[in-house]
């Protein structure tokens, strides 16, 4: 064999091409008075506090937003949320559909629900 040194036929570059930079960041020991800034931060109410990720098609949104605007009661001006779009509809379900057994079982077991979180 000979003596000859094998080479690799790839190379690293052991420098880093990346320069270094140094930043200050203006206002990071600024400690004053933070009051008018909480204040404006609006607490959402408890009642419309989003607990769980349900999948939705497209198609099935869309169709709850356009019934929206079919609703008695509801103005084609007012914009609605899709949880209350969701709820307006399952009010009316439940005051339209169902007898008044079902109606008073209906709200029973939704206060024992609610009781319950």
């Amino acid at each position: 064999m000979s003596d000859k040194k094998i080479s690799p036929i790839l190379t690293h570059h052991k420098t880093n091409s990346l320069q270094e930079k140094h930043v200050q960041i203006a206002g990071t020991n600024d400690f004053g008075d933070r009051s008018d800034i909480i204040a404006t931060n609006k607490m959402p109410k408890q009642s419309t506090k989003v607990t769980t990720t349900q999948r939705i098609t497209f198609a099935t949104k869309e169709k709850i937003k356009l019934l929206a605007y079919f609703i008695d009661g509801t103005n084609d001006k007012q914009k609605l949320a899709f949880n209350d779009t969701v709820e307006l509809l399952a009010d009316l379900y439940v005051k339209n559909n169902l007898n008044d057994r079902q109606r008073e079982l209906f709200k029973d077991m939704l206060e024992e629900k609610e009781s319950n979180l």
